[in-house]
């Protein structure tokens, strides 16, 4: 087997053997200890070391290959061709919680889990489950799933990509959208397939763009918009972690093991779909059990976008170590943080408060989404 390293953006894509036929690992350095944070890591199994090219930075317009005649200004533009697509959505109630896990958790990474109070003052609706392809496919989307099946998550779709899905429905439904993306250049939707029709499970850079001009955030306080949009940083983990506070999971404690194992985890195998018992893919939504506020695939299955500039090692609270943070909405640049862990991941990963970052172009087998709206009073 061909094993590859691909630098760039304080990420390391490791192509290696595990969890897998072949397994793609990647893993960010956090530079505020030194050490390399181990849950800021995630085990995908891959069929092609050639398509982890994950090399721009989030959704910055830099000089690229996309030429000119690829602008797609109406990227979120509704076509007529729409249907409301079925989403149970969860209501989720305004409170204070602990952000990130205490210091002993298994597989913590050294700084960027480190604990905090977070009030988050607006309640919000979340969808029970990860977007379907269905769901996608209704707001006449095309569907690049690697895996395909209606009641499974839509994947390989990239950061901005799953915007233009917020503003659609948001259009749809009447409500002022989110995101300004009326700068948007490259080919949407098409996945990773290349101009021999070849199709890999995932890819970041050449003809494979889909980018926006900067800024797209058309509130820059997240929780004031309206419309359709990812959630934030806080919002995920809060809605994940559904008030359970005593175990690391809602279906247990996890047991510490190297994070390129795959070994058993008991309280992780009525919940969620991890390395040891997925058979390295996606699976249909909901055939776990639903966490205490009823949202079904937080742990595993796929990773989630969240709208959230992130870098592995930078702690919520960087700015103000310690100090009681409300409704806080990050930096304003950089990669883009994932959350849930996936299919393939390393059961000790597989907690409410692991963080991880992806440039906002990359596009993967791993990773979908989950959209909230907030609710006004």
């Amino acid at each position: 087997m061909k094993c590859t390293a691909v630098t760039g953006l304080a990420l390391i894509v490791i192509v290696f053997c595990g969890c897998g036929s072949k397994a793609e690992r990647v893993q960010d350095t956090d530079t505020s200890s030194g050490l390399e944070s181990s849950d800021d890591s995630a085990s995908s199994t891959d069929t092609s070391s050639a398509s982890a090219d994950a090399d721009t930075d989030a959704d910055t317009d830099t000089d690229s290959d996309v030429d000119s005649e690829s602008e797609l200004p109406d990227a979120d533009e509704l076509t007529g061709n729409e249907t409301t697509p079925s989403i149970d959505w969860m209501t989720i109630e305004h409170g204070t919680f602990t952000f990130g896990s205490p210091a002993d958790s298994p597989c913590r990474a050294a700084t960027s889990e480190n604990e905090v109070t977070v009030t988050l003052t607006r309640s919000f609706q979340i969808a029970s489950t990860e977007i379907t392809q269905a769901q996608w496919t209704a707001l006449d989307l095309p569907n690049p799933s690697w895996s395909p099946g209606d009641n499974k998550p839509v994947t390989v779709i990239n950061f901005l990509e799953a915007l233009v899905w917020c503003n659609k429905l948001s259009r749809l439904e009447g409500l002022e959208p989110c995101y300004n993306l009326t700068a948007c250049r490259g080919d949407f939707g098409s996945g990773c397939i290349d101009g021999e029709g070849n199709h890999y499970p995932s890819c970041g850079s050449g003809g494979f763009i889909f980018m926006c001009n900067n800024p797209i955030h058309n509130y820059e306080d997240r929780y004031s918009c309206p419309g359709y949009r990812l959630p934030t940083s806080p919002e995920w983990e809060y809605a994940a972690k559904a008030g359970v506070t005593d175990t690391h999971t809602y279906g247990g404690d996890l047991v510490s093991e190297p994070i390129s194992a795959c070994n058993d985890q008991p309280s992780l195998n009525d919940i969620a779909w991890y390395c040891f018992n997925s058979d390295d893919e996606a699976h249909d939504v909901a055939q776990k059990l639903a966490n205490p506020w009823g949202l079904y695939d937080t742990l595993g299955n796929v990773y989630e976008w969240v709208d959230y500039y992130f870098s592995g090692g930078t702690p919520l609270d960087y700015q103000n170590p310690g100090v009681p943070m409300t409704d806080p909405v990050g930096p304003p640049e950089g990669s883009i943080e994932i959350r849930g862990s996936h299919f393939s991941s390393t059961g000790c990963l597989l907690r409410p408060t692991d963080r991880l970052y992806f440039p906002g172009i990359y596009r993967s087998q791993i990773i979908g989404f989950r959209p909230v709206r907030t609710i006004f009073e």
